[in-house]
């Protein structure tokens, strides 16, 4: 199911990581040295400086996807970052009010042009690295080192932010995405299968939010029939982005990289996307990756379901959905009862459930609630209880984190989907 080649974090995204890192370490340590420093720097250490603050700036740009960012803004800002290293000698009246015009420029413009909630901290970073780009050029005046010194404080600042806010990683392209994000009321837990370009299952907790690709193509969350928490279907372009959670007016970004590769398995729109999610998930609790089998009907599935014929003696109805591990347990149902002469009626007493809310239905074995009376069960329950609060136990989600997924009874078992690095 999948088919691509990219493993953790992109390599041009690290190299980006890295070189913003560093920029940040030295353009911040320079201007905040800088007022304890009497002499004046040299023209080399001047333009050291502005280098290291053009790389850094164009280096925020990228890592912040600004395409909330228009493009003429975009050009401005580079040009004012690529600047000062063409000046030759002092201009100080030039360098104070480029400086300051910068810095109000850029801070204006990531403020007018509502971007996510994290283009606050990335604005801060470039319009610190803009005006210390520009200081550079100024003789150490009290005020210059000053200024310098607050911007350098900028600097670290808005880097811890981004990077508490989990800005400067990038979850694994492709992969399955559990993850934790801080919004009103509360932590919100998030689950995002399968992470590939496409329709994707976006499953949370209780609370009640709007989730999307974009700030105006938010829908709501909903509470879905035999499945606990919420749900939202949302439609993932290529490569990393932002996915966005609303809850109350407040809003926050989640990172996604779907990758390259398209998803080849059965559409999580579906009935049994939501029983897929929770094996997923499970999968992921154990660390693994989450490339779990698409729900399937096993053996044990079917000699369960020829078991329950059997007790039921007499007449009874089915409740099955268009899936394909209810068509082959509907298969087996019915010839089961064919074979043992009992009846199918739809209007009987007593029901098999085969798919959806189970009701006063007998339930097949997958939905059915799971042993949690094992070992392995009672250590899932204790898991799934505390990555994600409120999720319910199910079959698959156990076999998932038991590793314990029978041959299916009527197809091969979906193929493992592996990354190749």
């Amino acid at each position: 199911m999948h088919d691509h080649a990219a493993v953790g974090l992109p390599l041009g995204f690290t190299l980006l990581r890295l070189l913003l890192l560093g920029s940040v370490t030295a353009v911040a340590a320079w201007a905040l040295v800088r007022p304890f420093v009497p002499a004046a720097p040299g023209l080399p250490a001047r333009r050291a400086v502005t280098g290291a603050a053009a790389l850094g700036g164009i280096a925020v740009l990228l890592a912040a996807r600004a395409s909330w960012m228009p493009g003429p803004a975009a050009v401005a800002l580079i040009a004012l970052l690529v600047l000062p290293s063409v000046p030759r000698g002092r201009h100080p009246v030039l360098g104070r009010c480029v400086a300051a015009g910068a810095v109000l420029v850029t801070a204006a413009a990531g403020a007018w042009f509502a971007g996510p909630p994290s283009s606050v901290a990335y604005v801060a970073l470039m319009a610190a690295f803009t005006g210390l780009a520009w200081l550079a050029l100024c003789p150490p005046a009290a005020d210059v080192r000053l200024a310098g010194a607050a911007l350098g404080l900028v600097l670290l600042t808005g880097l811890g932010h981004v990077t508490i806010a989990g800005r400067l990683d990038a979850p694994a392209a492709g992969d399955p995405l559990l993850t934790r994000v801080a919004l009103r009321g509360g932590p919100v837990d998030v689950l995002v299968v399968p992470h590939m370009p496409g329709w994707n299952l976006v499953h949370t907790g209780e609370a009640d939010l709007r989730v999307g690709n974009a700030p105006t193509a938010l829908v709501p969350a909903r509470r879905l029939p035999a499945a606990s928490g919420r749900w939202a279907l949302v439609w993932l372009p290529r490569g990393r982005g932002d996915l966005w959670l609303d809850r109350a007016g407040e809003r926050t970004t989640v990172v996604v990289d779907t990758g390259d590769g398209a998803w080849t398995g059965p559409d999580v729109r579906g009935p049994e996307g939501p029983d897929y999610a929770s094996a997923v998930l499970a999968a992921r609790l154990t660390g693994a990756r989450g490339d779990v089998p698409w729900p399937e009907l096993t053996d044990a599935d079917a000699a369960a379901l020829r078991a329950e014929v059997a007790a039921m003696g007499g007449p009874f109805a089915i409740a099955s959905a268009p899936t394909g591990r209810a068509a082959q347990a509907e298969r087996v149902v019915r010839d089961e009862a064919a074979r043992l002469g009992v009846e199918i009626l739809p209007a009987a007493d007593e029901t098999l459930v085969l798919a959806g809310e189970v009701g006063d239905g007998r339930p097949a074995p997958w939905l059915a609630p799971p042993d949690l009376s094992t070992p392995d069960g009672r250590r899932y329950a204790r898991a799934l209880a505390d990555a994600f609060p409120g999720e319910r136990p199910t079959a698959s989600g156990l076999a998932a984190w038991t590793g314990t997924f029978a041959n299916p009874q009527a197809a091969e078992p979906a193929p493992a989907r592996r990354v190749v690095g």
